[in-house]
Order: structure tokens, then sequence, then C-alpha cells
């Protein structure tokens, strides 16, 4: 699983009072919220800019000029602001931390990232999203019973949170908890009936477990969330497969095919298909699409090995096999072994 972060900023309000800063900054700063507001974020700077010059103890015009420049995609300017604001800010503010996480995160900085979340989630408890987007780094780095512990804080925190269940069961099939991960996912799709992924993911994990018929119906869930992606149709194609349903298995790798064209999994998977059915030439065509495709697909060029040399074409199997070698798959050495050597 790879973890995305929304970029979620947000932006204090207008100043309606005198507070302690420079009345001609308030002016400022309430100009620059207009024109943020506006969606006119140069100009916002420049507001927030003057703000800061006519009084440099300004944290909420230090905190909303790293917000502009984050979504101008200016994210060390945007985390040196953070920074300011966390340093001249008399009340710890979670809301800091967040926006400064989230352009440490963004600046390809994930180790800064995750302490700032787990501190933003450390000042304000209720926010949720800091643990999950903690948990969602740690994950990345494989961390996983730490992610578990941030996605379940995460929870704790907002209980109707799907995709806090929904990656929590991630880690959990990770670290062999598969029992944890099939309940969280079955969460995660309560909570969430058109969350796809949790629907192709439990069904991904009732086949390794030997549950076919449930993962039949999870990966039928699945289509109808969402009937216009392919990847449940893919996935509910090989189950059919290994349930010797090959009409149903055609079925559901032309339908992926057809919504998908460029899917080399659904090529190579009905190609796998022909090749059982023997129309190897079939076979041999559906795996050069999916090497067309992904010219590193290294059991695309395995399987059209296995097709080609059932068409009896033993060289043009074993330039298939060693390419499927230099591109990580092992076995093929085996095959190049009993018929190439």
């Amino acid at each position: 699983m790879k973890k995305t972060i929304v970029t979620a900023f947000l932006i204090f309000v207008v100043f309606t009072g005198l507070l302690a800063q420079n009345q001609e900054a308030i002016e400022a700063y309430n100009e620059g919220i207009t024109q943020f507001n506006n969606k006119d974020f140069k100009a916002a700077i420049a507001s927030f800019d003057k703000a800061i010059a006519l009084d440099s103890s300004f944290a909420r015009a230090y905190f909303n000029r790293a917000v502009c420049k984050a979504d101008t995609k200016d994210y060390p300017g945007a985390i040196a602001d953070f920074t300011s604001e966390i340093a001249k800010d008399t009340v710890r503010n979670d809301r800091a931390y967040y926006g400064r996480a989230q352009a440490y995160y963004l600046n390809n900085n994930k180790e800064l990232a995750l302490v700032d979340y787990i501190e933003s989630g450390k000042i304000n408890p209720a926010n949720s999203d800091a643990m999950y987007f903690a948990g969602g780094i740690l994950f990345e780095v494989g961390k996983y019973t730490e992610a578990v512990e941030q996605f379940t804080m995460a929870i704790s925190s907002r209980s109707d949170y799907a995709e806090a269940y929904h990656d929590r069961a991630s880690a959990k099939q990770k670290l062999g908890d598969n029992a944890g991960a099939i309940s969280d996912y079955g969460e995660a799709t309560k909570l969430r009936p058109n969350l796809v992924t949790a629907y192709n993911n439990l069904g991904t994990l009732l086949r390794t477990s030997g549950q076919m018929q449930e993962a039949l119906v999870e990966f039928g869930y699945a289509i109808k969330a969402d009937p216009t992606q392919s990847t449940a149709y893919v996935k509910r194609g090989r189950l059919k497969y290994e349930m010797k349903d090959f009409d149903g298995s055609m079925a559901d790798f032309d339908k992926a095919i057809e919504l998908d064209s460029k899917d080399p999994f659904a090529y190579n998977n009905r190609g796998c298909l022909k090749n059982t059915l023997r129309d190897f030439k079939g076979a041999v065509t559906d795996f050069d699409m999916a090497i067309k495709i992904d010219p590193t697909f290294g059991y695309a060029y395995m399987n059209r090995g296995i097709s080609k040399e059932n068409l009896r074409d033993t060289k043009g199997a074993c330039k298939d096999w060693n390419e499927a070698t230099l591109n990580g798959v092992e076995v093929a050495k085996q095959f190049i072994d009993a018929d190439c050597n």
C-alpha cells in the first residue's frame, strides 16, 4: 500500500479585534485572507509579507503565508514559515505541526513529516488525520506494528474512519494477522460501501486463505460499487480460473480489457487461460500485448515462452525464458536448464 497525502491546509479566519498586533499589520493580514479566499495566492503572500514586516511577532501571518506557499508548491518556504509560527505562537498549535508535516512529506522528507504528524496528534488527540498519515508513513517504511498503533489511535478518535480501518487491515496483513485484516477490511466496507479497494483487498486475502466463495462475493461487491474499474474483473477472473470456471474467467478477463486496454495483468492472465485451453497462438498474442504495455513484465515473458514451447518454437521459448530471468523471474532458469542447454 502506498500512502497518498492529500493536501488539506487550513487557514485562520479574519481578525476582528485589536488583539496584541499592530493595527496596520492586522489590516494587511485581513487583506491577505480575502485574497487567499479568492485564490490569489501571490497577492495574499504579499499581504502577509507586509503584515510580518509591520509586526514580526504576528504568528498567524506566518501560518497563513505558509499555507499560501504550500498551495503554490513552495514547500521549503512553507516549512520555514510553519517553523516561525511554531516558535512565535504562545499556544501550541497542532495545525502548524500538521501543516509542516504535510509540507515535509511533499518535499520528500518522510522522517520529519512523521515527527510532526505524531506531535500534532499529541497536541490534539482529536486530530485523527495526523495519526492516520503518521500510520501511512510508518507503513511505507515497513514499520507495520507502529503503523497499526497509529491507525488504531485514529480510529479511537474517529470511529467512522473507513480509510483507517482499511489501512490498518493492510498493516495487519503484512504482520500475518489475516483474521484481524479480514475484520478491518469488512469494517471499512460497512462504513464506506463504495470503497472499492477494500473489497478487492478483502477478496484477495480471502482467496489466498482458501475461502474461494467468500472471495467471489467480495469481488462482486467491488464490481457493483464501481462497474467501470477493471481491477476487480482481473482478480475475479483469476479466482474463477483457479475454481476451473473457465468460461466465467474468460468473460471477466475480456471485460477487464474492454474497460482498460492498457492493463498488462489482464492480458497476461487471459494468456494463461488460453494456454490452459490449448489456444497457444491466442495465448502468445495476449502475452505479446502484456509485454508491449510493460516490457519489464518478467512473468509475461516466462508464460509466452511456455506457449511457444507448446507451439514447438523452442528457440523462441528459450529467448523468452532468458528475458524473464533478466526481469527477475528466477523460476525461468528451471525451464532454461531443462530445455535450452
